[in-house]
């Protein structure tokens, strides 16, 4: 179980992934372990499989690196099933139900943090100092593992907004170019006046001229 839980924080904390892919992984995930979880299906060989190569599962589970080692935590093995990867507890294998209840939960709960974040950062911005007040006090009450998920998610608002802001300078800065060669007479692609290279050395018009 503590294994388990260790990939469900890595999977968390994972930068490669957006937070979409995370929610999408869980929500599959969820679906395992409760099924697990149920005296009844967990002795139905289907609820016991995931064959990787379906798109679903490829789409959802492979795509978060912490994924497949979190199942196989919980009792599954990679196998090969003519000639397609399968994860799968086998036959003989008794399932902890107690075990796959406690993981579901933590991954609901996991889920409903990252479903909320994600959920205010398509809301309009609050005003920063109202968005520090708010989380001030709610810190306290935060675990670790939802504080970490916080500062990832901040840090990744605060890198998709850089971003966008160079992109919109660049073109900015392009569109202002080309209205200047196209607008202005005067406009030269040579160095002006005021600086002039001569051999490895520039020289400014101050040194040129003096005072």
């Amino acid at each position: 179980m503590a294994a388990a839980t260790k990939h469900l924080d890595a999977l968390l904390l994972d930068g490669s992934t957006t937070v979409q892919q995370k929610i999408d992984c869980l929500k599959l995930l969820k679906v395992v372990t409760k099924n697990l979880s149920d005296p009844a299906k967990s002795s139905d060989p289907k609820y016991r499989q995931l064959k990787l190569d379906n798109e679903k599962v490829r789409s959802k589970i492979v795509t978060c690196p912490s994924a497949v080692p979190l199942l196989v935590a919980l009792g599954f093995a990679e196998v090969q099933e003519e000639g397609s990867p399968v994860l799968r507890v086998d036959a003989s294998k008794a399932i902890d139900h107690a075990i796959m209840t406690t993981m579901m939960n933590e991954i609901v709960s996991t889920l409903n943090n990252l479903d909320q974040s994600n959920l205010q950062n398509k809301k309009p911005k609050l005003n920063p100092s109202n968005s520090i007040t708010s989380s001030s006090s709610t810190s306290g009450k935060l675990s670790e593992k939802q504080k970490a998920r916080i500062l990832l998610e901040e840090k990744e608002r605060k890198d998709r907004e850089a971003a966008k802001a160079h992109r919109e300078k660049n073109v900015a800065l392009l569109k202002q170019d080309k209205y200047v060669r196209q607008n202005d007479e005067n406009w030269s692609s040579k160095p002006s006046a005021a600086c002039v290279k001569t051999g490895d050395a520039i020289s400014t018009f101050r040194d040129k001229y003096g005072e």
